[in-house]
């Protein structure tokens, strides 16, 4: 090979430690860019966690409102099947007017709603009467529940706490904890709703 020819593929070609350089800039800058990439998808995951989350408590704490409106009070304990449930801190019993087939109120005659905790998942179950046209239920309203608490109140403002037969009104707070990544995270949201008292 002539020395002109050598010298021209000098120039052209890479020297070995020009080529090992750049292979070093390529693993820094791949090993950056996975870095920038696991940590905007822990931080996805962990918003899209916390949002759903939050989704979650509201939409479970706005279906115990609308149920909490339509009672007609709170109920010191009930009996099912064996089971007694009695309004207290974390468990809530009301009574609802029972109706017909042809959703006429029946007089003096009540089904019972029942919220309470079961292996951190708040279960909410009708009780109908025998006369009532309304159907049993048995439904987890939600999951990964850290803490449930049901206050008594009045009608004042601001509301005292009043014992469970008073109540014309119940605090609801509800706290979810969920895992986010490699950590857990609680969202806590509180809500009140009057009942009917009738």
């Amino acid at each position: 090979m002539s020395e002109a020819r050598a010298s021209a593929l000098k120039k052209n070609g890479l020297t070995l430690v020009e080529a090992l350089m750049a292979l070093g800039l390529a693993a820094v800058t791949g090993v950056l860019l996975t870095v920038i990439i696991v940590n905007s998808t822990g931080l996805y995951y962990k918003e899209s966690s916390k949002l759903q989350e939050g989704l979650n408590v509201n939409d479970t704490l706005a279906k115990v409102r609308s149920y909490v409106k339509e009672s007609s009070g709170v109920v010191v304990s009930f009996s099912s099947g064996g089971t007694t449930y009695t309004s207290e801190i974390n468990q809530l019993v009301l009574k609802v007017p029972s109706f017909d087939s042809s959703n006429n109120i029946i007089s003096t005659t009540y089904d019972y709603y029942v919220f309470f905790l079961d292996a951190g998942k708040l279960r909410f179950r009708i009780f109908p009467d025998v006369l009532s046209s309304r159907k049993p239920q048995d439904q987890i309203l939600t999951t990964l529940v850290d803490t449930l608490v049901f206050k008594y109140l009045d009608a004042s403002v601001p509301p005292v706490e009043v014992p469970i037969v008073s109540a014309k009104k119940v605090l609801i707070t509800l706290s979810l904890k969920q895992k986010a990544g490699a950590e857990y995270e609680t969202i806590t949201v509180s809500s009140e709703a009057y009942l009917r008292n009738d």
